[in-house]
Formats: C-alpha cells, structure tokens, sequence
C-alpha cells in the first residue's frame, strides 16, 4: 500500500486545523452553539413557507407517498442544496482573507484554508440534512433514493468551491468582487427553482432560450436531483446527473488552476 507524502499529509492536518478553527469561530461565545445548526435552516423555511405558501397559495408537488405534500418541505430540499453552494462562494472570499496576514509571513498551502472552511460547512450541512430526512421519515416519505443527496451535496460542494477559488483570489485584488458576487447570488436565487416549482416555467409563455438557461443551469440541476432523491423518491434522469458532472469537474478544475496559479502572487497584495 504506498504512503502518503509528507506535503499531502501536511495539507491534510492543516485544512483539518483550519476546518476545526471556523467550526468553532461560527458559534463563538454562543450559549446554544450547534443547536442553531438546526435552528436557522427550520426557520427560514417556516418563512419562506408563510410567505410563498400561505399567503400567495403557492401548491408543492405530490410526494412519492402522497402524505407530504408541504411548501416548507419543498422549500426545504432546495435550500439545503442552496445554502451549502452561496456559503462556499461567499466563504471563499473570507477564508482567504481570514489568512492574510499569516500567509505574508509564513509559507502554506493556501488552499487548506478554502477546505477547511469548505468541509466545516459540510458538516453544517449535514446537519441540516438530518433534520430534513428526520422529518421526511416521519411523514413515512424516505426509500433508498436518499442515496442520491449526498451525490448532490458532492455537485454542489465542488461547483461553489471552483467559483469560490476564483473569486477568493479576485476579492484579495479588488475588494467591490465580494460586494458584487452577494448581488449575484441574489438574482440568481430566483434563477433555481426553489421558492417556485420547474412546472410554473412550463405554464408560463417563456423565450426557449430563457427556459434552458433555467432549467438546466448547474445549481438547478443539483437542487432537482436533491428533490428527485428526498422529496420524489425517484432515481435522477442520468442526463442531469451527466450535465451536473461536467459542470462540477469543469468549475472545479478550473478554478483550482486558477487559484493555484495566483496563490503565489496573492501572497503579496496588501
């Protein structure tokens, strides 16, 4: 069996390290700690549910069981995969930040403290998921398909960490790309179907090219294939599960090279 090299076991222990230090630095000086892990999720569903749900009337799908059916549930399977993906975009920009200081005076793998902080939201995550299979299990709504959620969690996990590594080492050069980026993610919350449902793009009168562009956008494909796998209980169609594989290895290489490539030079900007 070969060893591990020295740098690689290195890298390891240093995004472990850095993974352990915003696990602790995001509940710091909280008497519930982890307990808002669960917390927030449920509540900003109970919102949008209020909001979407009771207030414009908005219909969820029928579940696989038929005894489900819950806007907030809805809801829920897409944000998981939502939040996970903007919290590694916008956490990207201030992880590197975080390290400013200590990588001008000391040589490290600048990467590491993307992943740890990548993994660290992870587990956040996971936590969320829980919850969610916690409550679908007890609508009697959960089967083998779950297996498929971690597959999404994956695709969303590598798609915002490529975009993230882009845009860390543009934010550490130009401060307005963080401002600029929370914009975007803003207008492309209402470009993934999750306070809306795929049908509705269906019934509505749309240029083709629009109706593509958000029906087979990456975050889209990822926050389908969670609904097909928790909410649906079905397999995801393979061509989603293949455009979700190209776009997540293509992000992440790419953005992988290009921080790799800049992490040298970074090291330098004020």
């Amino acid at each position: 069996m070969p060893s591990v090299s020295p740098s690689v076991r290195k890298s390891i222990t240093l995004t472990y390290h850095f993974a352990e230090r915003e696990s602790k630095a995001r509940y710091k000086r909280s008497v519930l700690g982890w307990f808002w892990s669960f917390m927030n999720p449920l509540v900003t569903v109970a919102v949008y549910w209020f909001v979407f749900g009771a207030i414009y009337g908005a219909e969820a799908p029928k579940t696989a069981n038929g005894n489900a059916e819950s806007f907030g549930l809805y809801l829920f399977t897409g944000l998981v995969i939502w939040t996970l993906f903007t919290g590694l975009v916008g956490g990207s920009m201030v992880w590197l930040s975080s390290v400013s200081d200590l990588r001008k005076k000391i040589y490290f793998p600048t990467e590491t403290a993307l992943l740890g902080g990548a993994a660290s939201n992870l587990v956040q995550t996971t936590l969320e998921v829980v919850v969610l299979l916690a409550i679908m299990a007890a609508f009697s709504n959960i089967g083998w398909t779950v297996v498929f959620l971690p597959v999404a969690m994956v695709f969303a996990l590598g798609f915002g960490l490529g975009l993230g590594f882009i845009a860390s080492v543009l934010n550490a050069r130009y401060r307005d790309v963080s401002y600029l980026v929370g914009i975007l993610l803003n207008v492309a919350f209402f470009a993934v179907p999750i306070v809306y449902t795929p049908q509705l793009l269906q019934d509505k009168d749309l240029p083709q090219t629009a109706r593509v562009l958000l029906e087979w956008n990456p975050v889209a494909l990822f926050i389908e294939t969670s609904r097909d796998a928790v909410y649906f209980l079905q397999v995801p169609s393979w061509n989603r599960l293949l455009a979700s594989s190209v776009w997540t290895v293509a992000a992440f290489s790419i953005g992988w090279v290009f921080f790799r490539r800049q992490s040298m030079s970074i090291s330098e900007e004020p």
